[in-house]
């Protein structure tokens, strides 16, 4: 459907879930809202209004969650991208919003920024091989569903039992990056066969990931400017001054 955008908006339900939808729906460009979560969310998303633009996706959770819920985000995404019809569509978590004028802005940027295969984030790291920002991505459909189309993370353990980024938990940013970067690098796909050796933060070859993805970066994934975003999970914004210490970068020249 051409000019019209579909959103995903994935992950659990929160309080804004609902009335997120209902704003982005407000945007001209945008086609429909599809809200990808989980089965045992069902009966609250029963409990709101209907609405004919609005399309709910309910899926089975991952036995494990890959660190970091990435593996809860590989089902929610995939499974709400294949409700999506538009040829450009957007993947947005489902606790967040950006305020209607950035997205217009966004909309504009893209059509004016994109040029092949790349996917357009938030931001992109750089203190990490592969690793661009998971939270928010705009990029053609066709593309987004072969990014989610990935293995499960096996990491082993998850993120909030006794992870350690440098010896038994790939970041779940780099696993997402690294499997998508691989389709365009034959070394980027040997790289994501073995994280140890390439990938984890104590890897010892990760200079040579670096290289390569200093080398393909733009390829797969380009940063949008700066938006205004309601975080509602945290109560905040989007944490541009923390992500910036680690290393994520954004597009900051004058563009308008």
């Amino acid at each position: 459907m051409e000019n019209k955008i579909d959103i995903v908006i994935q992950g659990g339900i929160w309080h804004n879930t609902y009335t997120t939808a209902l704003y982005y729906l407000t945007l001209p460009f945008i086609n429909k809202v599809i809200i990808s979560t989980w089965l045992d969310e069902r009966d609250k998303c029963s409990a709101y209004p209907k609405d004919e633009r609005i399309e709910y996706v309910f899926s089975h959770p991952p036995e494990h969650d890959g660190g970091g819920n990435l593996n809860y985000q590989i089902i929610s995404s995939s499974e709400g991208l294949k409700h999506s019809t538009t040829d450009v569509v957007i993947k947005a978590r489902s606790d967040q919003t950006i305020l209607l004028d950035d997205m217009e802005k966004l909309n504009i940027f893209y059509n004016r920024f994109h040029e092949d295969k790349e996917i357009f984030t938030l931001g992109m790291g750089t203190h990490f091989p592969y690793h661009p920002q998971d939270h928010f991505l705009w990029g053609k459909r066709e593309d987004l569903i072969n990014l989610f189309d990935l293995p499960f993370e096996t990491a082993e353990a998850t993120h909030d039992a006794h992870t350690d980024f440098a010896t038994n938990t790939l970041r779940g940013n780099i696993h997402l990056g690294v499997h998508y970067y691989a389709r365009f690098s034959e070394i980027a796909k040997k790289h994501a066969t073995d994280p140890k050796k390439y990938l984890l933060d104590a890897a010892p070859n990760r200079q040579e990931a670096f290289d390569e993805y200093d080398r393909i970066k733009s390829l797969g994934f380009k940063p949008f400017p700066r938006v205004t975003m309601q975080w509602h999970k945290y109560g905040t914004g989007y944490m541009y001054e923390g992500y910036a210490e680690q290393g994520e970068v954004y597009y900051d020249e004058e563009w308008l």
